[in-house]
């Protein structure tokens, strides 16, 4: 396997000419401080216990509640990384049942945005949020969080 050496090159210059390592770990902290501030909050999700951090691409973790995992669906909070954006998805326990309930979803959904593809996106539904790490405080993006979580919920127990 062949790598290039150049990247080994930045990624040491990254390491000893800025702070990425200590806001990296700044950041998953206030990414798990979220979420057990939301399942300490919203005690009628169940929260999967696993926080993922993958690769510096994005991290996430994952809930359900009672009604949402009858029906096999499961919400992620998603961070992506290079924007410092957060995104919160509803999706299938795999993708047979995204595609299940896919063809009942509306093309057109006032706050999410539907997949292209259920068979090879992760999500069904996603909404992107306002609120960034770089430019909001924690309060702010956990409220905005909650309120799309809430949102996700009711859509799915009321419509499907």
């Amino acid at each position: 396997m062949n790598f290039d050496t150049n990247k080994f090159v930045e990624y040491k210059k990254l390491q000893d000419t800025t702070n990425i390592q200590d806001c990296y770990q700044h950041t998953i902290q206030a990414l798990k401080y979220i979420c057990s501030k939301l399942e300490e909050e919203m005690t009628n999700y169940h929260f999967m216990n696993r926080f993922v951090e993958n690769q510096m691409n994005f991290s996430y973790f994952q809930l359900t509640d009672d009604s949402l995992k009858n029906k096999k669906l499961k919400i992620q909070v998603i961070f992506v990384h290079k924007t410092c954006t957060f995104e919160v998805w509803i999706s299938g326990y795999n993708r047979k049942i995204q595609k299940k309930y896919y063809s009942s979803l509306p093309n057109e959904l006032d706050a999410f945005e539907k997949c292209a593809d259920p068979l090879k996106n992760d999500y069904l539904l996603k909404k992107k949020l306002s609120k960034t790490l770089a430019k909001d405080d924690i309060q702010s993006i956990f409220s905005e969080i909650k309120d799309t979580i809430i949102q996700f919920s009711e859509h799915f127990t009321d419509s499907i």
